[in-house]
């Protein structure tokens, strides 16, 4: 599920940050259209498989404004289907302090007459130096019950070699139903020749030990190969 933090290293694909337009000499202008194409042996959003531990592409476009707006669309495929997401964003910096608000829709191609399993979610953050904090609030559109999502990270780079440290809690969905879990996460990424590599892990923590879900606990090593254009 792609977004400005989902899809970065940790999550290996929309994270995923919209890129910046910008001028490399007056007769030279880059395009304000980017893509990118994305091959992993797992799809994991926020510490969970989406793609029941098996091989998965994802691939998406997107357009920046120059001016802080920025729209994308990404996809994936999943276990059982197909995954989009469609999002918007505005960025900014007051002195130090960078900030993003934006708005994610989720849709599946599963269940796609009742949209049981789409949602949306608005969210916010701020940034300042390595650090990053982002808060997440859930919409659910049929039945589906949504909680919110907190999480903060730390990005640096040693010997060209990118380094993030995330950590995030779901909130219950609804109250008393065990939903809420912690999520924790390091990545390493760099670029040769082109192509951006990342390798991951991540392991989650449900408050409910007593669930009898096959995400109990998980715990994800994740690899992938990315191009962008």
């Amino acid at each position: 599920m792609k977004n400005n933090t989902k899809k970065l290293l940790l999550a290996l694909c929309l994270s995923s940050t919209f890129s910046s337009v910008s001028f490399a000499t007056e007769e030279e202008k880059q395009s304000a259209v980017s893509a990118n194409i994305t091959i992993a042996n797992d799809y994991v959003w926020r510490g969970k498989t989406q793609s029941d531990d098996k091989k998965t592409i994802q691939g998406g476009l997107d357009w920046d404004a120059g001016n802080g707006f920025a729209l994308g669309i990404w996809g994936s495929n999943i276990a059982d289907g197909s995954e989009f997401d469609y999002y918007g964003s505005y960025s900014g910096e007051v002195g130090d302090i960078g900030y993003e608000v934006g708005y994610i829709t989720y849709r599946y191609s599963k269940d796609a007459t009742g949209n049981r399993l789409n949602f949306d979610e608005a969210y916010v953050g701020a940034s300042y130096g390595d650090f990053g904090l982002t808060y997440y609030k859930g919409s659910g559109k049929k039945t589906l019950e949504v909680g919110d999502y907190i999480e903060v990270s730390y990005g640096t780079s040693i010997n060209d070699i990118d380094i993030s440290l995330t950590a995030g809690k779901y909130s219950e969905a609804v109250k008393g139903d065990s939903s809420d879990y912690k999520v924790y996460g390091v990545s390493l990424g760099k670029s040769y020749d082109g192509l951006d590599y990342a390798l991951g892990f991540a392991k989650v923590k449900d408050s409910d030990n007593s669930a009898a879900y096959n995400t109990l606990n998980e715990k994800n090593t994740m690899f992938s190969i990315s191009k962008s254009f």
